[in-house]
């Protein structure tokens, strides 16, 4: 079967103990710890992206509620030859960038946050399909000092 036409959307589903993340053509199957991570860091490079942009705290803690399906479209896709991590996720300016097997995908910072919303969701359904009850919690954080904060206007 061909497609016919390029799916541009994106989709987060949970297939027994797997997370499946499809971006346009690109499909990522991951197990649900990886897909914590990546949800994780898409969380913190969402919200310093929004920081960037100039949203205050509130409006940052409401972003996630915003993005409609409309919004989700990544900004732009592109294929890279460096393939030494198989996934990274990272900010430029305003942009959440989330890198997976060659795709790199680029999101404005409420899309970012409402994938990874989903990617939580999904990891928490396939966790629970795999009988896993642990209450394990990891976290991710960028560490700069304070003129790089100065800078940028945080508190």
């Amino acid at each position: 079967m061909t497609e016919i036409f390029e799916r541009t959307g994106v989709s987060v589903d949970a297939d027994d103990d797997i997370v499946v993340l499809r971006v346009g053509k690109m499909k990522a199957r991951m197990s649900y710890t990886l897909a914590f991570q990546i949800a994780q860091r898409m969380r913190l490079h969402g919200g310093v992206a929004a920081r960037i942009a100039g949203a205050s705290p509130k409006e940052r803690f409401t972003l996630k509620r915003q993005a409609d399906e409309a919004n989700l479209r990544p900004i732009a896709i592109g294929e890279v030859r460096d393939n030494s991590k198989p996934w990274e996720v990272w900010h430029e300016s305003e942009l959440v960038c989330i890198r997976l097997k060659a795709v790199v995908a680029r999101w404005e910072a409420p899309a970012a946050l409402t994938i990874a919303g989903w990617l939580r969701e999904g990891g928490r359904q396939a966790k629970r399909w795999a009988g896993d009850t642990s209450k394990t919690h990891r976290y991710a954080g960028i560490l700069t000092d304070a003129a790089e904060n100065d800078r940028l206007g945080i508190r």
